[in-house]
């Protein structure tokens, strides 16, 4: 009896351990897959390495920015699963540290290289013994390559905004002080010095204009403040026409619609029509006299197109990506010269997005530019 006793207590004991055992193994498994579900939403890049570098844990992230496959880098050694000197060098220099680490590396997982910004950190084996014997290093990988050329536009629209306005308040300063000096005498130069300081004054007046257009654009992009209803094409385009024509007319450039009456979309008239007035009037003004600017608009596969087409000089093919830029000129001195403040194509761009479209050129130097708005059927 007093076996049989004995037995069922150990019975009860290896159940209860059984329990725990279950219950250890359930809480380890909920934990694992926490972390994993964590590590696979996180947006950073994530890469652990043991203390002989070996991967032992790579999130997605860190997959997609290193180019590697997550399930054949588990095990092998951070040499083997990444060919990037810089990050195997900043591996080994976390692993040899005593405190986190960070720093800056490019890497060429595809075609476009990736600028990364790297924080490294000492991983312990949970002894709390302080040796080193059993740690690895923890790599958090975030990509700045978006980043990095947002703040390089923001550097040169900064430059650019401070050379386009730095020069007519430059002619306009030093006009004044030389009617100052006793020009005013003189009222042949006096008139003259006024008339260049009033042209100035405007030029300086478009550009702010231009800017002040382009920021409400961006703004009531982000806050989806554009108003769009349904409209006619052919009426915006005729306007646009109508507007251009005193500055077509003395260079005896003739402008022509080709646009079906029944063609409406959605769109915001005005903003529409600034689009295509800025696209017509860069087409009257570099275009030869007697040549021909062609407007037109068709519902095509891609959505509806709106057509500028002009027989100028054209584009060459290495300044079409840049073009849509602010402050980008293609030629600097005669676009100024022309009265031109380097935003008109910008917002041409930004009225194309804010009707859910785009925009596009096409060019041949030599043979004319024909620029699309793309606007949703």
């Amino acid at each position: 009896m007093a076996d049989a006793d004995e037995i069922g207590e150990v019975a009860l004991g290896l159940n209860a351990m059984g329990r725990q055992l279950n219950e250890t193994i359930q809480t380890i498994t909920e934990e694992r897959n926490e972390r994993e579900a964590v590590l696979a939403g996180m947006t950073e890049g994530v890469l652990a390495v043991d203390s002989d570098e070996r991967v032992i844990t790579i999130n997605a992230a860190a997959a997609d920015l290193l180019g590697v496959a997550p399930e054949q880098a588990h095990g092998r050694s951070i040499q083997e699963v990444v060919r990037n000197p810089d990050l195997q060098a900043f591996v080994t220099t976390v692993l040899a540290g005593d405190g986190p680490a960070e720093g800056e590396l490019i890497v060429h997982a595809d075609q476009n290289p990736r600028e990364l910004r790297v924080h490294g950190a000492l991983l312990s084996d949970g002894s709390g013994d302080g040796e080193r014997e059993g740690r690895g290093a923890v790599v958090v990988l975030n990509d700045v390559t978006r980043m990095r050329h947002y703040e390089a536009i923001r550097r040169d629209f900064v430059a650019n905004v401070s050379h386009e306005i730095k020069t007519p308040v430059t002619t306009i300063k030093g006009f004044a002080e030389t009617l100052l000096d006793g020009a005013l005498d003189d009222r042949h130069d006096a008139e003259r010095f006024l008339r260049i300081i009033v042209g100035q004054a405007d030029r300086l007046s478009a550009i702010i204009g231009d800017l002040l257009s382009l920021s409400s654009l961006e703004s009531d992009a982000e806050d989806a403040a554009v108003s769009l209803e349904r409209g006619s094409i052919r009426d915006v385009l005729q306007v646009a026409l109508d507007v251009c024509e005193m500055k077509a007319g003395p260079r005896q450039v003739m402008l022509t619609l080709d646009c079906a009456e029944d063609l409406y979309a959605e769109i915001n008239p005005p903003l529409l029509e600034q689009a295509v007035v800025n696209l017509i009037d860069n087409a009257v003004k570099y275009s030869p006299e007697g040549a021909t600017v062609e407007v037109s608009a068709a519902v095509e596969a891609t959505g509806l197109s709106i057509r500028v087409k002009d027989a100028g000089r054209g584009i060459p093919r290495e300044h079409l990506t840049r073009l849509f830029e602010r402050f980008y000129r293609v030629d600097k001195a005669r676009s100024r010269d022309m009265g031109g403040t380097g935003l008109g194509l910008s917002i041409v761009k930004h009225i194309a997005v804010a009707h859910g479209g785009w925009v596009a050129v096409e060019s041949t130097p030599g043979r004319g530019s024909t620029f699309t708005i793309t606007l949703p059927a």
